[in-house]
């Protein structure tokens, strides 16, 4: 797929583009797969927050290094043209698929954050393309951002994505991240409402977004968020990350490339 330049500056200006339809449904089929292997066989860093009884929010992370689906996924569609095209990079490291997965009846949201301060990772040209597996609704659990707050020159403390709480070893970020929904109209929000499986939502590390729960009673939720670093991506160890990945090799402010951060695309 070749990004339009109108794409890649939205992406740049908003911190988030959505592109219609972009995997067909022999992909997606790929991941839905992949993603009943997964929650039938979780992986070491999986996790489940929802409590008993209250739906189920399962995540997982890095799933391709043990189910084929997702591998197949990544060799076999237009993510990482996308990717590179939004970000126009010369260079891609592939460092996270994370499943998230949002039963009916979950009353959990996804408090809002910045993705990037849970990365090991430094630098602008860092993306996520979000991919729901299921049509995604207000009430099933849209995804929201506040457009342009990537540009607010602020990393805030990040939280426990399913619980809430702050992560108090990160205190010396710049605090807290505002109380959004207390006051809703001071920010530009965009939500995300009426997506379709093949859809892909790309964002960039630093916007702010949220997800709301899964108040349905038969809609699932399911997407994957697959991350890519780009060129100016350096090595940033953070002792706080839970599941410190394997880099022995990395330097801090250096490059990334390694197997825990593969480089899987380049422009030859």
């Amino acid at each position: 797929m070749v990004v339009s330049t109108d794409l890649a500056q939205a992406w740049l200006d908003d911190g988030f583009v959505l592109i219609r339809g972009v995997f067909p449904e022999e992909m997606m089929n790929l991941l839905r797969l992949g993603t009943k292997k997964a929650m039938e066989d979780p992986g070491p860093t999986a996790k489940e927050y929802a409590e008993e009884g209250k739906g189920r929010f399962f995540t997982d992370h890095h799933m391709r290094k043990r189910i084929p689906e997702f591998n197949d996924f990544l060799s076999n569609s237009s993510v990482k043209d996308i990717a590179a095209g939004l970000m126009n990079t010369k260079k891609l490291n592939l460092f996270d698929e994370h499943l998230l997965v949002k039963e009916p009846g979950t009353e959990n949201p996804t408090y809002w954050h910045q993705d990037l301060p849970y990365y090991e990772l430094s630098g602008s040209q860092i993306i996520s393309l979000w991919i729901p597996m299921d049509p995604t609704s207000a009430e099933s659990g849209a995804i929201s951002f506040i457009r342009n707050s990537h540009k607010w020159g602020k990393i805030y403390q990040p939280i426990r994505i399913g619980l809430g709480d702050l992560v108090e070893e990160a205190e010396y970020f710049d605090g807290p991240a505002p109380e959004i929904e207390n006051e809703p109209e001071k920010y530009d929000i965009v939500t995300f409402d009426n997506l379709e499986p093949g859809d892909c939502l790309a964002f960039q590390a630093a916007v702010l977004h949220h997800a709301s729960p899964n108040t349905t009673k038969s809609e699932r939720r399911r997407a994957v968020s697959i991350r890519f670093a780009g060129d100016d991506v350096t090595w940033q160890p953070r002792s706080y990350i839970p599941s410190v990945p394997d880099t022995p090799d990395l330097v801090p402010g250096g490059p990334i490339d390694c197997e825990q951060y593969p480089l899987v695309w380049s422009k030859d």
